[in-house]
């Protein structure tokens, strides 16, 4: 491991991702504990009463308003005055009470409306309405005599209705982060809340155990960014440890902390609770408890791409042995072969899995069916295809490392696994896709050999196109593969749907029936007294049933009824089936409707089924009777008319919504009885049209046709457009832009982490340089035109959509109300002496509104003069609390305050938005005597329709200028560059030793001003070159003869000495001449072989530049100089040989003399105290172009300041030397054409790398 010096300065360097980390978290936790409204229901109800007091304290000054109180109740308020009271957070009410009852003067809205039950006192209370809880507070104001003012205000507090869909959600007004867990209670347990004055209005209740709403999304942002900071941090200790200890041990190190991590989340809630949040939902997508939701798969493929992305980046550094037996090979080669398939097939099962069995689309040519979560599948799939390329490069690259780059054997093997692989699965009806799977999977390993053995990373590389290119391409066909799949399952789907002729709407309407009629208090009385001479008639009892349940929608149906007593016998003589003998055909032949026990569906065939609803009486607890009802159809209407918003969430039927998508028909015994949309369906079928299996498709004309069986007498057919090229092409540019998008997101936070997140530092990183600047230029010019043609079409669009819609409106109102003012003349003709609305009367122009209705397929209104709903063919929307019986506010002033003929105007319920018409009806004598609305739901649909045509088209052609816009930025970018780079050219081969060649350029532009400077430069060097050239040989001249003066003059005075002092003993007849004369003899010869050496030394410096090149084997020069000295003492030298032979083209002397002086030079390294240790090693690069020798030694190292001065002659950090071995070193290595450096740590050692080209043995 590394030692403490290196990990406390990893944490100096690198510490302040863990506190910047530990900050998030804490304010993460402090805003989800103690800042958010929501964090406790303490807190919850403090920010309810802080918003119930401001808007109490709002009404109370609106109250004291004298002038705007004078203009609501004498309704001569104007339209500012208006606007500003429907704008605000509660909702306005002004009445003017006698002795005979009360009239509402003014509304603020047509959505809610008080109880007019309740009578009107002074004070606040609080009340459940029909669709939610309100505060409701009363003001008495001054009136004139006999008359009292009273201004109400609804201060909604909860929004709960009778309907859930995807329009009409539950939640506490102006709190969207309260869930289900919070509900309101009218008495305790719960918690009080209290209005201004202290009075307690509601007990809020909070429920544990349904908590799951989501943490807060600032919250969860910090808390992301903290766990960012903490896996860089892993991400850069684990590089430390591939760097200096060993790639593998790096790799492992961050794959157990990640893996630890992930393993954590998935058993607690860290770093918080991830299944809080949508995406963690296993309802959007599910496949196994691995990837329990989109959220998971997203994590694990993130954390997946990562840790294939950090061993990318460090298996180059791996010495992967070579193996010498081929059987290795073969079995490496088999077993890597089987990993890629089984890798492949995971991945595309995971594919798979994604489109198929989730809710996410990825419908590219209906932008409008896409959202958040196909931005998220896409980004998958985007790190799916490049962790395929990243472990694909791996494998490759460590098994050509391994066999030695047996290609052919590698393909051969491949294709052996692949056939293999087709065997097992040869009964797979997706044969077809594996077989075409194994073929793309063999091109693509030759296709790694060709350009990835670099592991290039420059995003402006032929290669880095071409893998981007290939990888959209190739996930673009899978993914339009699994749509097309998903899309005939749903057209299988709405097959099945539109055989049983199944209807949402009048189901719910039915559940209503059931739920209601149960406790109704006629049938009650009915059953007990079902013997007394005084039982109602059966067509009395049926008209009431029928006036009080039946109705609306509902009277459209044929309706029979049957009575049974107690025992299940029939109560009227007219019904001859008991309840027993209507079981089996309940039971049996029908289908149970949802969850409701007494609604079911029972079809014959088509054009012939019917609703069979059970109602069971009971006197306490015991049975008294029971009624069962039939509703078939009077006329098959196939475009049943309702608005999406009638359909609670548990009736909708996804795949029939979408059936106006698709061309459809119906055949019963072979003959057309239905069909929608514009394909050409043949009228009448013929046996040989029919498959013999229930479900199967075909192309017709360019159309997918799918056929489905539902019985022996009926077919239907679901038809839909092939446009798999073009969603192709479109999903090209989605995956194009979408992979460019994640490569240059990734290279931010790379530089980002790099620079340490100071802006200075990631300036000196960004390289920016001309070429890029065009490219850029280019990019940013397509897509700033894109963007704008898009967003004013779409413009055009929306305002043309609107316009058409409001023209249209207008056309069927004036239309519609001409008809109806007919209606009115023809009623009053037969019932002159009753009042307008009358019941007579009433129930009359009910039946007639409701066929014109029914004709022109669109909803009807009509409110009286005072603004009151009479007449409605839609009355479930204020039966169930969506809608009040006012007419809204606005339109209610433009009609009855301005006299308008017509009003139009966009209305809201929910989150739905429909536009709603208003138009005056008048007597022959143009007197207005009610106002006419026609709401009109479902506009968007032919919009968005236009919207995606135009999108998709505008995205495949954007694409194509894009690639054109791409070429010619290419092209400019060379012609600008062109020219530098002819300069640059010419500068980088401008050298002081030889001529320099001036640049020929006859155009007199901007590059030929820099041209002529440099043609000047150039002669001028000319001259500075020969100056520079003699001053250099006097100068070298006069060094060596001053090195080689000093070189001689050190051996010559210790032998002058000798020999004086030689001369000096025999001059004094010294006894000891004799020894004294051995003594000096030996130090003269040792002085004299030192002269030898430094004549050897200059000699063989100066010829250098003579070497006889030629093709030597490597291997053999550094195994004869490691048997050389082998033997040294005080050092052991290692030396991995390697199997391969590696032939470089050289001077044979010169490469023994190259590394013998590096040998040296590493055992003179080491000192005395140490036990040596030196390393040799060679290893071929990864392109195989060239071989590195490197030499380590243990020794002190080479201090900074004289790293630099290294290579240059006559240097030496030697007591003794002439400095000129590692000079010489670097001589011999560039005659070879190679190079040669150095890495030290001091007091760790040196390593000396010498980098040769490689040659053949020929």
């Amino acid at each position: 491991m590394l030692d403490i010096k290196e990990i406390r300065l990893f944490f100096l360097r690198h510490g302040y991702l863990l506190i910047i980390a530990a900050w998030l978290f804490t304010f993460a936790f402090l805003f989800s504990n103690y800042w958010s409204y929501y964090s406790s229901p303490q807190g919850v109800k403090r920010s309810l009463e802080r918003s119930l007091h401001n808007r109490e304290l709002s009404f109370e000054q609106l109250a004291a308003d004298t002038l705007t109180m004078r203009h609501l109740f004498q309704r001569n308020y104007n339209e500012q005055e208006l606007k500003a009271l429907h704008n605000r957070d509660y909702y306005v009410y002004a009445y003017d009470s006698t002795a005979t009852g009360r009239w509402l003067l003014f509304w603020s809205t047509n959505l809610v409306q008080p109880d007019d039950l309740q009578p009107l006192k002074q004070g606040s209370g609080f009340a459940k309405l029909k669709n939610g809880y309100y505060e409701v507070l009363c003001r008495k104001l001054p009136g004139t005599p006999g008359h009292s003012r009273y201004l109400v205000g609804l201060l909604p507090v909860a929004m709960e209705y009778s309907i859930s869909n995807d329009y009409l959600v539950d939640h506490f007004f102006d709190k969207p982060a309260l869930g289900k867990e919070y509900s309101i209670q009218m008495r305790p347990p719960g918690i009080p809340v209290l209005n201004n004055r202290n009075i307690i209005l509601f007990y809020l209740y909070y429920d544990p155990a349904l908590d799951a709403s989501p943490p807060n999304l600032l919250s969860v942002i910090l808390r992301v960014l903290g766990c960012i900071c903490v896996l860089i941090f892993l991400n850069l200790f684990a590089t430390l440890l591939a760097r200096q200890k060993n790639p593998l041990m790096g790799f492992l190190y961050l794959l157990f902390m990640v893996g630890t991590l992930r393993v954590l989340s998935y058993v607690y809630p860290f770093p918080f609770n991830l299944r809080a949040l949508n995406i963690f939902m296993p309802y959007i997508y599910a496949k196994d408890e691995i990837f329990h939701s989109l959220g998971d798969l997203l994590l694990n493929v993130l954390l997946t791409f990562w840790m294939l992305l950090f061993f990318r980046e460090h298996v180059k550094t791996i010495n992967a042995p070579a193996l010498r037996y081929k059987w290795q090979s073969w079995l490496v080669i088999a077993l890597a072969s089987l990993v890629m398939f089984i890798v492949g097939q995971f991945l595309s099962e995971l594919i798979q899995s994604l489109v198929i069995d989730s809710k996410i689309s990825f419908d590219v040519t209906n932008p409008f069916s896409l959202n958040e979560y196909s931005l998220i599948g896409f980004i998958i799939l985007g790190f799916i295809a490049f962790s395929f390329l990243f472990f694909s490069q791996i494998i490759n690259f460590l098994l050509n490392e391994l066999t030695q780059s047996r290609h052919r054997t590698k393909y051969i093997f491949l294709g052996a696994v692949g056939i293999l692989w087709l065997l097992f699965r040869i009964h797979n009806p997706e044969i077809p896709y594996f077989t075409v799977m194994v073929l793309w999977l063999l091109f693509y390993v030759m296709l790694l050999d060709m350009f990835s053995s670099r592991f290039q990373n420059s995003l402006a590389t032929v290669a880095f196109v071409f893998w981007l290119v290939l990888l959209t391409v190739t996930t673009s066909a899978v993914l339009v593969y699994y749509n097309n799949k998903k899309e005939l399952s749903q057209r299988e789907r709405l097959a099945i749907n539109l055989s049983k002729q199944r209807d949402p709407y009048l189901e719910m309407l039915l559940n209503d029936v059931n739920r209601n009629a149960g406790d109704d208090e006629l049938m009650q009385l009915f059953f007990q007294d079902r013997r007394s001479s005084s039982q109602l008639p059966r067509e009395m009892l049926e008209n009431e049933l029928k006036q009080k349940y039946f109705k609306g929608y509902l009277s459209r149906f044929n309706l029979t009824f049957y009575f049974f007593d107690e025992n299940g016998y029939p109560i009227y003589p007219s019904d001859t089936a008991s309840l027993y003998s209507l079981n089996p055909r309940i039971l049996q032949q029908s289908d149970q409707v949802g969850n409701d026990n007494d609604l079911y569906y029972n079809e014959r065939s088509f054009n012939d089924y019917s609703y069979i609803g059970k109602q069971v009486f009971y006197r306490d607890s015991v049975i008294i009777g029971s009624m069962v009802y039939e509703l078939t159809p009077a006329v098959v209407n196939p475009q049943k008319l309702y608005p999406e918003l009638l359909v609670d969430g548990e009736l909708s039927d996804p795949e029939k919504e979408s059936a106006a998508a698709y061309s459809y028909a119906i055949y019963d015994k072979n003959i057309l009885v239905s069909n929608n949309n514009d394909f050409p369906f043949p009228i009448k079928l013929y046996n040989s049209d029919i498959p013999l299996t229930d479900v199967s498709e075909k192309t017709v004309n360019g159309h997918s046709v799918l056929i489905y069986k539902a019985s022996r007498d009926k077919v239907v057919m679901v038809v839909k457009e092939s446009r798999s090229f073009i969603e192709f092409i479109t999903l090209f540019a989605y995956m194009f832009c979408l992979f460019l998008l994640i490569i240059v997101i990734y290279r931010l936070l790379d530089l980002l982490v790099k620079a340490r997140m100071r802006i200075g530092q990631l300036r000196a990183l960004v390289d920016v340089s001309i070429r890029r600047k065009v490219h850029g230029t280019v990019i940013f010019v397509v897509v700033f035109a894109f963007i704008i043609l898009g967003g004013t079409t779409i413009l055009f669009f929306i305002n043309r959509s609107e316009t058409e819609n409001r023209e249209r409106l207008s056309k069927t109102m004036n239309e519609v109300a001409h008809d109806v003012e007919k209606e009115f003349y023809t009623q009053r003709m037969f019932d002159e002496l009753e009042d307008l609305y009358d019941p007579v009367f009433q129930s009359g122009l009910q039946s007639s509104v409701s066929d014109i209705a029914e004709d022109r397929a669109l909803d009807i209104n009509i409110y009286d003069r005072d603004g009151n709903l009479e007449v409605s063919t839609q009355p479930l929307m204020t039966e169930k609390g969506l809608l009040s019986r006012k007419m809204h506010p606005a339109a209610y002033f433009h009609m009855f305050r301005l006299n308008r003929i017509q009003f139009i105007q966009e209305e809201q319920i929910g989150s739905m938005r429909y536009l709603s018409g208003y138009v005056p009806l008048r007597n022959p004598e143009g007197e207005v005597f009610a106002y006419l609305n026609v709401p009109y739901f479902a506009t968007q649909t032919e919009l968005n329709q236009q919207i995606s045509n135009f999108l998709v088209a505008l995205i495949n052609f954007n694409a194509f200028i894009f690639l054109i816009a791409g070429m010619l930025a290419l092209l400019i970018t060379n012609s600008i560059t062109k020219s530098f780079s002819l300069v640059t050219e010419k500068l980088r081969h401008v050298n002081l030793g030889q001529r320099n060649d001036e640049i020929e350029w006859e155009k007199d532009d901007e590059i030929g001003a820099l041209v002529k400077e440099y043609n000047k430069m150039v002669r001028k060097l000319e001259v500075s070159a020969v100056k520079l050239a003699k001053s250099e040989r006097e100068g070298a001249w006069r060094e060596m003869a001053r090195q080689v003066a000093h070189e001689i003059k050190n051996p010559l005075t210790p032998m002058k000495l000798s020999i004086q002092y030689l001369q000096r003993a025999v001059g004094n007849d010294s006894p000891n001449v004799k020894e004294l004369t051995n003594n000096v003899a030996h130090t003269l010869v040792e002085q004299i072989e030192h002269l030898s050496n430094i004549a050897s030394d200059f000699s063989a410096f100066s010829r250098i530049g003579e070497a006889v090149n030629e093709v030597l084997l490597l291997n053999e020069t550094l195994h004869s100089l490691h048997a050389l000295y082998q033997g040294q003492p005080g050092c052991e030298i290692h030396y991995d040989e390697p199997t391969q032979p590696y032939y470089v083209y050289a001077d044979k002397t010169q490469m023994n003399r190259l590394f013998t002086n590096l040998l040296q030079n590493a055992i003179q390294a080491i000192p005395e105290s140490r036990s040596g240790n030196i390393v040799m090693h060679m290893k071929a690069t990864d392109d195989r172009q060239w071989v590195i020798v490197s030499v380590q030694d243990n020794g002190e190292g080479i201090s900074p300041e004289i790293q630099s001065r290294i290579f240059v002659p006559n240097f030496t950090t030697k007591n003794s030397g002439t400095g000129l071995g590692l000079a010489m070193c670097k001589n011999i290595v560039e005659q070879a054409r190679g190079e040669i450096w150095f890495e030290t740590r001091i007091n760790m050692g040196t390593t000396f790398f010498v980098k040769l080209p490689l040659v053949e043995q020929h």
